[in-house]
């Protein structure tokens, strides 16, 4: 062994860059190289966005998502095809891979605090959502990325916003105009900070409040052991009844999201299962630094939101 000062930098298990869809474009760019590209019926715009912007000569396709979020991946993956898997909101999709010779790539963005069984392939994800970083996602593995220079505006003003106004530019910003960039020191050192021992059990007992407080819709999801939620994501019957009560828990200053709308690409005739998700449900975070009474407020809202006449 040489005896120098000078060595060869130290090697990580995990790479990191500015984005979840920034890790995507990379593995799909740099590793990947796929002739078609499948994605599930049912995901977030940014992955369908990020293969329209970066790689218009890939064929897109999608597969079928259902109700009770089991896929319907195709038959078989030829060597020069990809496809995504989402493991959606801390659940772990256990639909069986599909045979042949292509790639999975594992969306891990819901899922980085559960555990899940490694696919072949890639797995990637964005960390923007799971530790309220200004930025952040990452690729398993080692990799040495030439990064795209970028003067990272959105990140810049999620770590100066005051309201929520300006939050939700950063987000446009970043639709409008992102890069396969490293992440900020900023969000790489809180990411560190975290405990994610502690963030587990806060998750995964914020849900079971909200599993068994609230008296209007139900669970999406039951989870599993060694699973935990990003969200807890409600189910209604019906559309307005949905719609009601989230403008109800806002004007009480409990903000919910819906994930995710389907996308204009996304056919209701063919993938049905996909628009009655984002026609039907309602995600409630459950993340830091909530806590106990934190849930049972979003209950009690609930509870005279019911009493009011609902929807």
């Amino acid at each position: 062994m040489t005896i120098a000062s000078k060595q060869p930098p130290v090697r990580t298990d995990r790479t990191y860059f500015n984005s979840g869809r920034a890790a995507f474009s990379y593995l799909v760019e740099a590793v990947i190289r796929p002739r078609r590209l499948y994605l599930p019926s049912y995901t977030c715009w940014s992955l369908v966005s990020a293969m329209d912007l970066r790689f218009p000569h890939v064929e897109l396709d999608f597969y079928p998502v259902r109700r009770d979020l089991t896929c319907l991946f195709p038959d078989t993956l030829e060597a020069d095809e990809a496809l995504v898997v989402i493991h959606y909101f801390g659940h772990v999709n256990e639909t069986a891979s599909p045979p042949g010779d292509g790639t999975i790539l594992e969306d891990l963005s819901h899922a980085t605090l559960s555990e899940v069984p490694q696919r072949r392939g890639h797995s990637f994800g964005s960390l923007r959502k799971l530790a309220h970083l200004g930025d952040g996602g990452f690729v398993s593995g080692f990799h040495n990325p030439m990064y795209e220079p970028t003067r990272k505006l959105d990140t810049w003003l999620r770590y100066e916003a005051t309201d929520w106004r300006e939050l939700r530019e950063a987000e446009n910003m970043l639709d409008r105009d992102w890069r396969i960039a490293d992440m900020s020191s900023q969000s790489l050192a809180a990411l560190f900070a975290m405990d994610a021992g502690s963030e587990r059990r806060r998750r995964r007992e914020n849900d079971r409040i909200l599993a068994e407080g609230l008296r209007a819709g139900r669970p999406l999801i039951a989870f599993r052991e060694g699973e935990c939620p990003l969200v807890h994501q409600r189910v209604f019957d019906r559309t307005d009844e949905r719609d009601s009560l989230r403008s109800f828990l806002a004007a009480q200053n409990v903000f919910t999201s819906i994930q995710w709308q389907a996308h204009p690409r996304i056919d209701r005739d063919r993938y049905g299962d996909a628009h009655w998700l984002a026609d039907h449900t309602l995600a409630i975070p459950v993340g830091s630094p909530l806590g106990a009474p934190e849930m049972d407020r979003v209950a009690a809202v609930v509870d005279r939101w019911m009493r009011s006449g609902g929807s």
